[in-house]
């Protein structure tokens, strides 16, 4: 089935590597036809290890017809990624979850649960009673500690270290180093700047940076 990875930056690159690890050691393997981005992209036409990058409107014109396909978004924003998915959702697009082999979870019966679309990279521990909902991405080296629920279209960037019974709800953006002590939520909308420490709960949307944090005004 043709596979397409929204997105061709940074994060898109480690998504294609992240496939090619799974493809190591699985008997299906995916195969990615292109990668996806904005009509106005330079890169367009350019490749990607041998990969094309296709603009949005080819896409749209050849592939997100009636075909059956599967997507990755690779769009470190989680309002980007959430206005993708609904620009490409539709009765035959199927969202594959990606979870890098090294990954460390509890697998015994939905002790961890992965939504769709969701993309968990290499060196990720998640303990065990864990909800990840859809189009999450846990970056390298995160780590999420038990009874905790991570919902849909939250970012959790590098080495984030999120405690255990914590909650962060829908459009959170966690930068990189950011520390989440146990017992606490964060509400929606909400971006954490790298390496803050949150040691308490946050109930308004907005940025908040430092340790503790506190919000930017």
């Amino acid at each position: 089935m043709r596979t397409f990875i929204f997105g061709a930056a940074g994060f898109a690159k480690e998504v294609e590597w992240l496939i090619y690890e799974i493809n190591c050691g699985a008997e299906q393997k995916i195969e990615i036809t292109g990668f996806v981005t904005s009509d106005s992209d330079f890169k367009i036409g350019e490749y990607i290890n041998s990969i094309p990058i296709i603009s949005e409107n080819e896409y749209f014109q050849l592939y997100n017809k009636t075909e059956q396909h599967n997507c990755i978004i690779a769009l470190g924003n989680p309002v980007l990624r959430n206005k993708v998915y609904d620009k490409i959702k539709n009765g035959f697009t199927t969202f594959p979850t990606l979870v890098h082999p090294s990954v460390i979870f509890d697998k015994r019966e939905n002790q961890v649960v992965f939504g769709i679309g969701s993309i968990i990279c290499t060196g990720c521990i998640l303990t065990t009673k864990i909800i990840v909902g859809n189009f999450v991405h846990l970056n390298l080296d995160a780590t999420v500690g038990h009874d905790s629920i991570i919902s849909d279209f939250v970012t959790i960037s590098p080495s984030v270290n999120i405690s255990g019974k914590v909650k962060v709800n829908s459009g959170v953006f966690i930068g990189t180093g950011v520390k989440i002590n146990e017992n606490l939520e964060i509400c929606k909308n909400v971006i954490l700047g790298s390496g803050a420490v949150v040691n308490k709960n946050i109930i308004e949307a907005g940025t908040y940076v430092g340790v503790p944090v506190s919000k930017v005004k």
